[in-house]
């Protein structure tokens, strides 16, 4: 009797540790981001898609620059201005993206510490483009700071201007960033007692000359905008093929929106000059020339894409993102070997216009349409959007292009003074080769 007691109570112990430890493993589950695709298990075609899942972009991947350009001055102890290292970096995305991995820490930690931004001269510029250690950056579009902090770290910023080109530099007790606001024009400096200026020099030892230079450095230049960034050799960029990845058959508009998000369960699709899928307010036109246009009609703001907020209120970063995230759902499988990237950013009586472009291994795509892709954010819900789908391939051949000198001559002989010597790729037709293409100030 004694015997079967102490078996039942050995057997009770036992059930009630098999139910503790089920407990303690879901609450365990209920913790972990496995609980979120576990439940979508159980859904039977909601939207399941995450913006950008088509392709492989970590956040900061908004930020990398297209042009870059490190100086080391001559050695320690030397005045400003001695003879040293200028690397530069330019249509090369690899090798940019590789420069730029070194030094994304030490800007971000500067940008989140700056302090209140001081207006500084052209001279003061010049000197932190040629004459300090650090580095600079061309991002080709236009970046407001705080969209710039958000994919370098994730945080927020109290600075507002929008950048294209910025400078990294050390001082003795810390590190600052020198701006050109492609608002007003000015440039400006913040600083920085918190970051680390010796993790900047740290990133920039050893990289070796290779004869990078601005055009306000030569006289040769002087018909340049000043801060063009040059090599001393011709590039030689791929050519490339270009097609429109919408014309696999009827099943290429499905897709599309099954990416972007649309529960193809309550769908429509129809057929009128263009393909159409519509989903209550929601509706995607697909034309021929491979344009999908997304427009939002309803009132009640709750439209297929509103915009991923990170705390209580959406952020400018947010919208942004919002954006990005859907265009690279869109285009991210699509576009072959282009790489999206922040074009501009506009306030409109209807709301907040965001533009993206295509470039080709850091060179810009023109195209007749003018942008990759527009995005109108009312509030906080994306409203329309446009997107030019193309797939872009690279060939066997080399574009030939003229050395910068006789390009910068090509520019004087057609009376384009003051521009930039761009090398661009014009998107008409079915191949593309580079060229060099003035650009002015985009204030004009």
């Amino acid at each position: 009797m004694n015997e079967n007691r102490k078996r039942r109570i050995i057997e009770l112990a036992k059930d009630a540790l098999i139910v503790l430890l089920s407990c303690s493993a879901l609450w365990l589950a209920a913790r972990t981001p496995l609980t979120a695709p576990l439940r979508g298990l159980f859904q039977e075609e909601s939207p399941q898609v995450v913006y950008g899942q088509n392709q492989a972009g970590s956040r900061d991947s908004g930020a990398l620059p297209m042009a870059m350009a490190a100086n080391l001055p001559g050695g320690m102890g030397s005045p400003e201005g001695a003879e040293g290292t200028r690397y530069g970096v330019c249509y090369d995305q690899a090798a940019c993206q590789e420069l730029f991995q070194k030094v994304a820490g030490s800007l971000a930690e500067t940008l989140s510490s700056a302090e209140a931004p001081e207006a500084v001269s052209r001279e003061e510029w010049e000197k932190a483009l040629t004459a300090r250690l650090g580095v600079y950056m061309d991002f080709q579009g236009e970046i407001p700071l705080p969209v710039l902090v958000g994919w370098l770290s994730g945080g927020e910023s109290e600075l507002t201007a929008s950048v294209r080109r910025l400078v990294l530099t050390q001082w003795e007790g810390g590190t600052d960033v020198y701006y050109r606001d492609e608002g007003d024009g000015g440039f400006y400096r913040c600083r920085s007692e918190v970051a680390d200026s010796f993790s900047l020099a740290e990133a920039l030892a050893g990289l070796t000359d290779n004869g990078a230079f601005f055009a306000f450095e030569s006289e040769l230049y002087a018909g340049l905008a000043p801060d063009t960034l040059l090599l001393p050799d011709a590039p030689a960029p791929a050519v490339y093929s270009a097609s429109n990845p919408m014309n696999a058959g009827q099943g290429t508009l499905e897709a599309l929106v099954r990416d972007l998000g649309f529960s193809l369960n309550s769908t429509s699709f129809y057929s009128t000059d263009e393909q159409v899928a519509r989903s209550g307010d929601d509706s995607v036109r697909l034309s021929s020339r491979g344009v999908a246009q997304y427009q939002y009609e309803g009132r009640t703001g709750d439209g297929l894409f509103p915009v991923l907020r990170q705390g209580e209120a959406g952020t400018l970063f947010d919208r942004v993102e919002t954006c990005r995230q859907i265009a690279l759902s869109a285009m991210g499988s699509r576009c072959g070997e282009a790489r999206l990237y922040l074009l501009s950013i506009t306030e409109r009586t209807e709301g907040l216009e965001i533009d993206f472009g295509y470039s080709l291994n850091g060179v810009p795509v023109l195209l007749d349409r003018g942008c990759a892709a527009r995005f109108l954010v009312e509030g906080d819900q994306v409203v329309q959007f446009s997107i030019y789908l193309r797939n872009y391939t690279a060939g066997d051949g080399v574009s030939l292009v003229l050395p910068p000198r006789q390009g910068a001559a090509a520019l004087a002989a057609r009376g384009l003074e003051g521009e930039e010597l761009l090398l661009t790729y014009a998107d008409g037709g079915d191949t593309l080769t580079a060229g060099w293409s003035a650009r002015g100030d985009r204030r004009d």
